[in-house]
């Protein structure tokens, strides 16, 4: 599995110097009693259908030393993706397309000033910010920030910069993030969102808080006597994802090294949260040294099989952590190894490009994994890119 550099441990116990005072929401006082939280058992998720404009839209590379990628919508609107240093493993290549409309979310219109980012799935050691300037000013009071995952699933509240006078959306994985306008009533409606997924279920219920803090330092009502009762809901939420998520995910790591890479993502989570909030994490280090020495100890084989078009594999890999070789039926494709990575292949009549990749393992038994490449090459005296998806099937322990 991912040997995630031990630099982590220390960066992520260096947390960001957010006083007390700056998270508290106004309107948001009178849901602050809601029910205990559980992770443990699937919401059902709020789904919404994405259009992308797909004449608006930017590419660029980001490396393990950061990056970052821009746009400027057809409006005017600008989005800028800042990527930090120590976020990414290997040279990523990030696309970043406008949406055209937005149907089925808890807002005013359906015309959100939004991007949808990949590739899907991506998931960063670092937070990631998404700075938003619209090109037409939405009041403060309406300001609706959102994230969702793969075109449109699982729509939520984004964690925000509750101390920036702009819009800075936090990520920690894509695909799509924006901000819309609403009134008390959109505003009320996405309260009651509750994700499917647990890791958007916390993110949503950070984005509450964080969202209402950005308002509030805008409108120059930074102090209220129930801002410590928001930090307190946000970090007990933190809490109880760690006790009910987390922790099983740890066992299940230990039992089997296949769920390790899904237990570090949410440990990560978990520290990068507790930056946003100010606070620290309790027994971090410890974990994240019990997790990395699972992965030093595990390799796990897996059978890949997809493409693109003629180029087809169905080849047994002992440890995709390693560098790794797909063979098929007209070419060879030799990949870094890891997470993330990059990829050359070479085939018959001069075939032979590059590219990158982003694989996420099984999350659960039965449930086969998936490998994303895209990249650019010449066949032929042909030049031409595209993007192949592959089925990672686990095979079991691998003592090669």
């Amino acid at each position: 599995m991912s040997k995630i550099n031990l630099a982590i441990v220390g960066i992520i116990l260096v947390t960001v110097s957010i006083g007390c005072k700056s998270l508290i929401p106004s309107r948001a006082t009178e849901t602050s009693k809601q029910p205990a939280i559980d992770f443990t058992t699937p919401g059902k998720a709020l789904d919404v259908k994405v259009t992308l404009d797909k004449k608006q839209t930017a590419s660029g590379k980001v490396s393990p030393g950061g990056g970052t990628v821009s746009l400027t919508a057809a409006d005017g609107s600008k989005f800028t993706l800042d990527v930090p240093a120590n976020a990414v493993e290997t040279e990523t290549t990030i696309t970043m397309t406008a949406l055209k409309s937005l149907d089925g979310a808890p807002l005013d219109n359906n015309t959100p000033t939004a991007v949808q980012l990949e590739p899907s799935g991506l998931f960063f050691k670092e937070l990631a910010t998404l700075t938003i300037v619209p090109a037409k000013e939405i009041p403060i009071k309406e300001q609706i920030m959102f994230s969702y995952s793969s075109e449109g699933k699982d729509y939520h509240l984004a964690p925000v910069d509750p101390k920036s006078k702009e819009i800075k959306i936090k990520l920690i994985h894509f695909s799509g993030a924006g901000v819309g306008s609403g009134g008390d009533a959109a505003w009320a409606a996405n309260l009651m969102v509750i994700a499917a997924e647990a890791q958007g279920r916390l993110e949503h219920i950070i984005g509450e808080s964080t969202q209402e803090a950005h308002r509030r330092m805008l409108l120059g009502d930074e102090d209220s006597a129930e801002l410590n009762d928001l930090i307190d809901k946000a970090v007990a939420a933190i809490d109880k994802f760690e006790e009910q998520v987390l922790l099983k995910q740890m066992v299940a790591a230990e039992l089997d090294c296949q769920h390790v890479e899904k237990a570090i993502q949410s440990l990560i989570f978990i520290g990068r949260m507790y930056d946003l909030l100010g606070g620290k994490p309790p027994s971090w280090n410890d974990k994240m040294n019990k997790l990395l020495k699972i992965t030093e100890d595990c390799k796990w084989a897996y059978q890949i099989v997809g493409g693109l078009d003629d180029w087809q594999t169905n080849t047994r890999v002992c440890d995709v952590m390693k560098p790794f070789t797909l063979s098929g039926s007209c070419c060879t494709l030799r990949f870094s190894g890891g997470m993330t990575g990059t990829y050359s292949y070479s085939g018959i009549m001069g075939a032979h490009g590059t590219g990158t990749y982003v694989i996420s393992l099984p999350g659960g038994p039965n449930k086969p994994g998936t490998m994303i490449g895209a990249g650019d090459g010449v066949a032929g005296g042909a030049s031409g890119s595209g993007t192949e998806k592959y089925t990672l099937t686990p095979l079991g322990p691998c003592k090669e």
